[in-house]
């Protein structure tokens, strides 16, 4: 691949690494309001016919590279198990959307902060937490394995790595904040133990104490000193952040009993699929921690676009369920 951005030598002979392996070619993009961590917009998922990485025009030098690579590494997951022929990803259909959109309406019900919502805003709120869900877990899993994976062999990387997921944690521990009275606690709390569970996993598998969210978030930063008769006092007991890190613990013990593929491994085949394998067991040990395990379904990508083209007659036909009987 030709670039006309200055890449590091690591990066270089990882992207032809990559083209050679699954037979592709990668086009690189800097864009204006793309996400810090990057966007991968690839043809095993979305069957665009190209692979195009965008990263944000703010992102320069080693910075740049990082995030790059992060996403090559991502492809390299898709491109190895589509050439297995089990590329999955989590996808619906109106009987499973049914399931977590009923579930969704009863804890808006039975939740203090949202049984009083007019009908309106509960309509709002079914899909848009369906999709949060199904979307965060779609990409996280992956994000954590391509994170180890580059520490392991991209050391140079390490600052930028650093800096990239503590302000990525920063960011989505909060990213639900303002939306907070309006939202059951049990989906806050489970949207933020996602992220701390994958700080706390990257922190003892980095070496890396910044990572810790009990350090890197204000808000958690209390429960550091606390001993487990502190932690039960009624007050705590109230705290969505207390929830935050109880489930987040939880949440976080189940990524260790996934992670049993060699990092050390030489780079190939069998080793990027081991760990898009991996992916998938963190998934779906998740699902079922959350009891989601019935709202999405793991099909071929082309299953999950036209899910996504026929999303707002789901949505109406379930919403009409839900409320006209």
């Amino acid at each position: 691949m030709s670039s006309p951005y200055n890449l590091s030598d690591e990066l270089t002979g990882l992207i032809a690494h990559i083209e050679d392996l699954l037979g592709i070619g990668i086009t690189l993009r800097r864009q204006d309001n793309i996400p810090d961590q990057g966007l991968l917009v690839d043809d095993y998922t979305y069957g665009s016919g190209k692979n195009l990485i965008l990263f944000s025009s703010n992102e320069l030098g080693i910075l740049k590279d990082f995030v790059i690579t992060k996403n090559c590494i991502e492809l390299l997951f898709k491109g190895v198990a589509s050439g297995k022929g089990e590329l999955q990803v989590l996808s619906f259909d109106e009987i499973s959307a049914t399931e977590g959109m009923k579930q969704v309406y009863f804890d808006v019900l039975k939740d203090e902060n949202t049984r009083g919502l007019d009908i309106a805003q509960r309509k709002k709120l079914l899909f848009h937490l369906f999709l949060l869900f199904r979307n965060t877990l779609s990409e996280l899993p992956w994000s954590i394995l391509s994170n180890i994976y580059i520490s392991k062999k991209f050391p140079v990387m390490r600052n930028s790595q650093m800096y990239l997921l503590m302000r990525e944690s920063m960011y989505e521990m909060h990213a639900l904040e303002k939306a907070n009275e309006s939202l059951p606690q049990r989906y806050y709390v489970m949207h933020n133990a996602i992220y701390y569970a994958r700080d706390m996993l990257l922190a003892y598998t980095l070496s890396e104490y910044r990572l810790n969210p009990m350090i890197n978030i204000p808000e958690l930063q209390q429960f550091r000193a606390l001993d487990m008769k502190d932690m039960m006092d009624s007050r705590w007991s109230r705290s969505h952040w207390y929830h935050t890190k109880v489930v987040g613990d939880a949440m976080s013990n189940i990524l260790k009993l996934s992670l049993n593929s060699d990092f050390n491994k030489e780079p190939g085949s069998d080793l990027y699929y081991d760990l898009y394998e991996c992916g998938l067991d963190i998934t779906n040990r998740w699902l079922v921690m959350m009891a989601m395990q019935d709202w999405y379904r793991w099909e071929k990508p082309d299953h999950w676009r036209s899910a996504i083209e026929k999303q707002a007659s789901t949505e109406e036909s379930i919403l009409g369920k839900i409320f006209n009987g």
